[in-house]
């Protein structure tokens, strides 16, 4: 135990107790407990210095005698492996043949019969070959002095085998994004004019759909990016974030967390979401003055929900500037859009579930006659159901790697909502918080 040690050491270290110096035993409450058991006559109050030395020393000779069976057995692996060693060396150096080589190995672990079927108690006799070198017999005598040692223990034969062991050294390496020069932050003109307007310009330079600025990431080789849909944009000064030199980019490390969202009522009269562009904290810094002063777009603070005690926000209403009489409708078609290239992992209910499902193509529930369903969930085929989801290849190894290599620093997403969706698990209503199953 680390107190012994330190017990030790204080002893050894210290000079002159009581003059000029002193020492002080701080122990927790176990410690306590188990030096008063130790005690002679059971006093609570008081703890003398010559309780706690007492205690220490009847530690250590605890823990030498559960050791001893242990240094016996190195002992004796000493002793084998010394002949072995004797046989080899020759007038002319070592001779060691293969055969001669294997000697030296010993069973890295025993059966379940070997270890537990039951044989009579084991003496230091049937354990240590005494009698044929000097120092079987000072292990035997050594043994000797400590009364029932058992060298059948289950603890011994553990012991030996983690010794014998490889053991696995591991060593986590981050590797860091090569270096890059960061690119020139710019609001492009078609910005200010859609904060003023609500509308964005076709074929504008300006912003692009959402899953474009995914095709120079490394979950891209797993399927076309342009089978998402394509109503969620994103800005381009999102998209730039160094300057690209090269034709092997990828873009997994360098890759913006989506934060600021703009929203736009476009021509509606009611607060119905028409469109919805993610934009970058610096045009979020630069456009917050036109931003304040616009009659149709809405800036939100936004962030995916990673984690079940967090409420989710992807209904935009934590922080809105400017601050709204009437809360703004979004479709459910842009929240999960924007919830899936966020790298969101947990849904809100399971009605999210199976819009998420249907817009990615994946099984839902037990299909019916008719369906062809891929080993990952995916529907090949629809039968006489009409599908929601825009993708002929399954989504599911490209939602993979974004999830957990891009957008989670290759952490495991296996346990959350996404992850078991990811994996060709069915979900029920009853994975969801205050809902049952009624389906």
């Amino acid at each position: 135990m680390k107190l012994k040690s330190n017990i030790k050491t204080a002893c050894m270290r210290m000079r002159k107790l009581g003059k000029g110096q002193s020492v002080v035993f701080l122990v927790p409450d176990e410690i306590k407990n188990k030096i008063l058991e130790q005690k002679t006559q059971f006093d609570c109050a008081n703890i003398s210095v010559s309780d706690v030395l007492s205690w220490a020393i009847s530690e250590t000779c605890v823990d030498i005698r559960r050791s001893m069976p242990l240094w016996a057995a190195q002992g004796q692996r000493f002793q084998q492996q010394n002949e072995l060693w004797a046989e080899a060396r020759g007038s002319d150096g070592f001779n060691m043949s293969k055969a001669h080589a294997q000697k030296f190995l010993e069973e890295e672990s025993q059966s379940l019969e070997h270890r537990y079927r039951p044989v009579t108690a084991l003496d230091v006799s049937c354990f240590v070959r005494e009698g044929k070198s000097k120092y079987g017999d000072m292990i035997a005598e050594r043994c000797r002095e400590f009364s029932n040692l058992r060298f059948d223990a289950a603890t011994l034969q553990e012991e030996q085998e983690r010794e014998l062991a490889p053991e696995i050294e591991q060593e986590r390496q981050v590797q860091k994004p090569a270096s890059a020069s960061p690119a020139l932050q710019e609001v492009h003109p078609d910005m200010i004019r859609f904060v003023a307007e609500g509308i964005p310009i076709p074929d504008s330079q300006a912003y692009i759909p959402a899953f474009e600025i995914l095709r120079n990431t490394s979950a891209a080789a797993h399927l076309d990016v342009s089978q998402f849909p394509r109503d969620l944009l994103v800005t381009m000064d999102f998209d730039r974030t160094v300057q690209v030199s090269g034709s092997s980019y990828i873009s997994d490390a360098f890759l913006r967390p989506v934060q600021w969202i703009l929203t736009s009522i476009g021509d509606e009269t009611r607060n119905n979401v028409v469109y919805m562009i993610i934009i970058s904290p610096h045009e979020a810094q630069e456009l917050l003055p036109k931003i304040s002063a616009s009659k149709k777009v809405a800036l939100h603070l936004y962030s995916p929900r990673s984690n079940l005690g967090l409420r989710p926000i992807d209904g935009l209403q934590l922080y809105i500037i400017p601050a709204q009489l009437t809360e703004r409708i979004i479709p459910r078609r842009l929240t999960v859009q924007l919830n899936l290239f966020a790298g969101q992992l947990y849904l809100d209910s399971f009605d999210e579930y199976v819009e998420v499902c249907e817009m990615l193509g994946i099984a839902w529930q037990a299909t019916e006659a008719g369906y062809v369903v891929a080993a990952d969930g995916f529907i090949v085929q629809g039968g006489a159901g009409t599908l929601k989801s825009t993708f002929k290849d399954s989504p599911v190894k490209f939602l993979r790697v974004l999830l957990t290599k891009i957008r989670r620093n290759c952490e495991g997403v296996e346990k959350t909502h996404m992850g078991k969706i990811l994996d060709g698990r069915l979900l029920r209503a009853s994975d969801f918080d205050g809902e049952e199953d009624s389906r």
